[in-house]
């Protein structure tokens, strides 16, 4: 079947208003102050938003009708650009991954945004991107592409290809017959993700670190205010802080409601998302590692998140991670984990760590730099010489249980595990053999004479570099590392 050029859907124009709007409110805000010094009459405050959602307006005309696409039955087509006129032809034999996201708000007329990416594609952005197609059209670019690309997993395995199997051949497999397994995140587990998750603690710390910064102004005013304004100063707080708390772990269980993988042993299907129902399509081939983390919360309740670590193409956006189980006990983590990657190599036994680790080299730099800060802080403000203080303190702690707890185990001869920590998470790479890029040995005059040195492997993902590392390590270790990575 040969598509026409075509146009996207009307509603499209809406969409990219509403971009518009939000990319440039802020340049609309910083204008409205440097032209109105003064304080704007009502009139004038309309009409400014009635010019500047004009302006959007018109922009987002133009970029609709400069957006047309062909789709025959070998490649799709895209001819976009406002100023400057971009065409992009992608066949369907090269396309990696075809994402589909569900918002809420194209539900309803039976729209979806759809996403094409190939190898070549960057971290976060799509080679191709709808703003939204209707459902029949997605799925007759599925099939085209199935139809383009053979699956044939046992072959291109054996030449080193990778599949570039998509949500529409999960699904028809799935039809056929019911994927091998299938794993369902619930609500309360999702709201303990939320709960042990740093990011929520790192918006009331910059929360509190803005008031505490305020401190002095209230004590300035103390006499006036006198305990009216300390108390409203400490219920404003309290609210923000509840305010940002609760919201960080919405954000969560919006994103992760209804979180489900599903594997036929030659793909995982992950569906996530309440208002934007996210499909993702991710062939095993594809991943190059595992990266098992464990924050200081979580190893509190023996809890542990799974990440994958992708190739280029993969679909992810620069600011999500991509789980393969957000939250999982520790009990459950290797039986889980070898349902779901039966190819690889879980089951540990004793990893081989540093027998007599130097534990200054490891906490010098935190403990020398964070002394300075504070005491040059100490002599301005003492507040701000108590955050360095609790700053650097927890690098010290970080830089020491590193160098009790990072070591390194060899699973089969295909799959290394490689234990160390990165902040306050402890962090247990499953890295193939494979996917390895390079295997690096660095060291300096008085740590080889100690016999120590910092052994670094590198696998690629997206269109950064991945590095796991091992800091002061035994260099007789390292060996053992190196020929295992030429064998």
């Amino acid at each position: 079947m040969i598509y026409e050029k075509q146009r996207l859907p009307l509603l499209c124009i809406g969409l990219y208003w509403f971009k518009n709007c939000k990319n440039f409110l802020v340049l609309a805000f910083l204008l409205v102050f440097k032209l109105f010094n003064d304080a704007p009459s009502f009139p004038m405050i309309l009409g400014g938003i009635l010019l500047f959602s004009l302006a959007c307006l018109l922009f987002a005309v133009l970029s609709y009708a400069r957006f047309t696409f062909q789709i025959d039955q070998t490649s799709v087509l895209v001819n976009k650009g406002l100023f400057i006129q971009k065409q992009t032809i992608l066949p369907f034999e090269r396309i990696q991954t075809i994402q589909e996201n569900h918002y809420f708000y194209l539900r309803p007329f039976k729209l979806a945004e759809v996403k094409l990416e190939s190898a070549a594609s960057s971290s976060g952005e799509a080679e191709i991107l709808f703003p939204a197609l209707p459902l029949a059209l997605i799925a007759s670019i599925e099939a085209s592409k199935k139809a383009a690309t053979p699956q044939q997993p046992n072959a291109q395995a054996a030449i080193g290809e990778e599949p570039t199997d998509d949500y529409a051949a999960f699904s028809a497999e799935k039809s056929a017959k019911p994927p091998l397994e299938t794993f369902t995140l619930k609500f309360k587990e999702i709201f303990l993700f939320s709960l042990t998750d740093f990011s929520v603690f790192t918006l009331v710390l910059v929360i509190g670190y803005n008031v505490i910064d305020n401190i002095p102004n209230f004590f300035a005013y103390a006499s006036e205010l006198q305990q009216i304004g300390l108390l409203l100063g400490a219920a404003i707080l309290l609210g923000l802080l509840i305010l940002f708390f609760f919201l960080a772990i919405a954000r969560n269980l919006f994103r992760y409601y209804g979180f489900t993988v599903k594997t036929n042993q030659q793909q995982l299907l992950i569906t996530q998302g309440l208002f934007s129902k996210r499909h993702q399509t991710i062939p095993l081939a594809r991943i190059q590692g595992l990266s098992v983390e464990q924050n200081l919360y979580r190893r509190i309740f023996h809890l542990s998140s799974v990440k994958l670590l992708l190739a280029a193409g993969s679909s992810s956006e620069s600011d999500d991670t991509v789980y393969l189980f957000p939250i999982l006990k520790e009990a459950q983590l290797t039986e889980t984990l070898a349902r779901f990657l039966p190819e690889w190599s879980f089951q540990q036994t004793a990893l081989v760590k540093n027998p007599r680790p130097n534990f200054w080299y490891f906490c010098r730099w935190p403990l020398l730099i964070g002394l300075l800060a504070v005491g040059i802080s100490a002599f301005f403000f003492w507040w701000l010489a108590l955050i360095f203080f609790v700053f650097f303190g927890s690098f010290v702690l970080s830089s020491i249980w590193r160098g009790k707890i990072q070591g390194y185990q060899f699973l089969d001869n295909h799959v290394l595990l490689c234990q160390t920590i990165r902040g306050l998470t402890k962090v247990t790479a499953y890295l193939k053999k494979n996917k390895i890029q390079d295997f690096t040995v660095t060291t300096t005059h008085w740590q080889h004479k100690r016999g120590l040195g910092k052994s670094q492997l590198t696998i690629k993902t997206e269109d950064t570099l991945t590095e796991s590392k091992l800091f002061y390590f035994p260099l007789t270790e390292a060996e053992n590392l190196r020929r295992w990575f030429l064998s």
